[in-house]
């Protein structure tokens, strides 16, 4: 279970720390962020070591049972802050000054912390324990202080499976409502896991053990630990396209770097800046949008400048020559565009270059993506052995032209 732990405290900071600018920029996604904060430095010391080390250093028992159950208490708080206010169906009216009202979301965590605080601090303990109902199931204090834990907890959860559920049913996008009803699965497991306590509790009160100790012990880890993926799950998902788009943006921004690298080279007044290596440029994921927006402007530079240096019988041949390699439709054309292009770079580079006219380009995409994802057909196109042959080819005939009028002059 320590795996478990660390794989789920893990998480919890990755997603604290991923929501952290937005939470920033808006007050609507601070109480979210707050709770998976609040849970990520909980399970800092969810571990038996690092719960008995804790103890230890504060020099109070089960000091780690009051801190895991008070950041439950405020997460939970946090949690349905965020679903009422995001609910259309949770809208607060406000008061003649201006401010929300007291409600019954501030009102019963703070109640109950108070008097957990109070029970926990006059209960007697002894000896050190993880689990104070396991240690003292005959004390009256402590099953107190468990009754009024669970008591919250399930009615948390039930508030916000209700608000979860009723927000996932209304129009709304489909990643939203998917993780709306996430988060309801999470929530109803909550509610399981503070019916299985309290009725552990009763049972222990008459000497009843239904499971072992052991098996206990792991059940109320996994009731725990399962909703709380799930709310990690289902909060996340409304971000995916977001996520998504960043992620395959980045990926074409490092995919494109070989092509723009390559007609750089021959038309380096395209580059904005300073030129850096490829890992440093796929190191850096700070702006990827704009950077990958400035690198499809970039190519497009240079295939223009590049573009006056393909007479209409060079985009001719390599029309054939993609013919004869039995391309068609879309593909020939971005097998055409690719091999004109690779021959004009080379003769450009070789001083071979001839003026022309300059041509309209073959297709262009209608956005940054689109356009991202032309450029990348056109980049595998560019280093195929069709355009280097081709470009080899068109080279060749250039130099023994060249050489022929040399051979010819007096």
């Amino acid at each position: 279970m320590i795996v478990v732990n660390l794989a789920v405290c893990a998480a919890l900071w990755g997603i604290t720390i991923w929501r952290a600018p937005g939470a920033w920029r808006n007050k609507g996604k601070r109480p979210l962020w707050a709770a998976f904060f609040v849970l990520a430095l909980e399970m800092c010391f969810a571990t038996d070591p690092a719960a008995r080390w804790l103890d230890r250093t504060v020099g109070v028992n089960s000091f780690s049972a009051l801190l895991k159950h008070t950041a439950a208490v405020i997460a939970a708080a946090f949690v349905l802050e965020f679903l009422a206010d995001a609910s259309a169906s949770s809208r607060l009216t406000r008061t003649a000054s201006g401010r929300h009202p007291l409600r019954p979301g501030t009102v019963v965590p703070a109640v109950t912390l108070g008097v957990m605080i109070t029970l926990f601090a006059i209960a007697e303990r002894p000896r050190e324990a993880i689990d104070l109902l396991t240690a003292y199931p005959h004390d009256s204090l402590v099953v107190a202080y468990v009754l009024v834990w669970t008591s919250y907890f399930g009615w948390a959860m039930l508030t916000a499976s209700r608000l979860s559920w009723q927000w996932s049913r209304r129009p709304g996008p489909e990643h939203l409502r998917r993780g709306l009803r996430l988060i309801c699965i999470g929530t109803s497991i909550g509610i399981f896991y503070a019916v299985h306590r309290t009725s552990m509790l009763f049972f222990a009160r008459f000497g009843v053990h239904p499971v072992s100790a052991e098996a206990d012990a792991v059940l109320n880890v996994l009731l725990a630990l399962v909703p709380l993926l799930l709310i990690c799950v289902g909060s996340t998902m409304p971000a995916y396209p977001k996520v998504r788009a960043a992620v395959l943006r980045y990926r074409n921004l490092i995919k494109l770097y070989p092509l723009w690298d390559h007609l750089s080279e021959a038309a380096p007044q395209i580059r904005y800046g300073r030129k850096r290596n490829r890992l440093g440029d796929a190191l850096d994921i700070r702006d990827v949008r704009g950077r990958l927006y400035r690198r499809t402007i970039e190519i497009r530079d240079a295939m223009l400048i590049l573009n006056g240096s393909a007479p209409m019988s060079v985009r001719l041949r390599a029309a054939d020559h993609v013919e004869d390699a039995g391309f068609s439709g879309r593909a020939a054309t971005t097998a055409a565009e690719a091999c004109w292009l690779r021959a004009s770079r080379e003769a450009h580079t070789e001083g071979l270059a001839r003026a022309s006219s300059p041509e309209a380009p073959a297709q262009a995409g209608s956005d940054l993506d689109s356009e991202a994802r032309l450029l990348l057909e056109l980049s595998d196109a560019y280093f195929s052995d069709l355009s280097i042959t081709f470009a080899w080819q068109h080279v060749e005939r250039l130099s023994n032209s060249r050489s022929t009028h040399s051979g010819a002059t007096p």
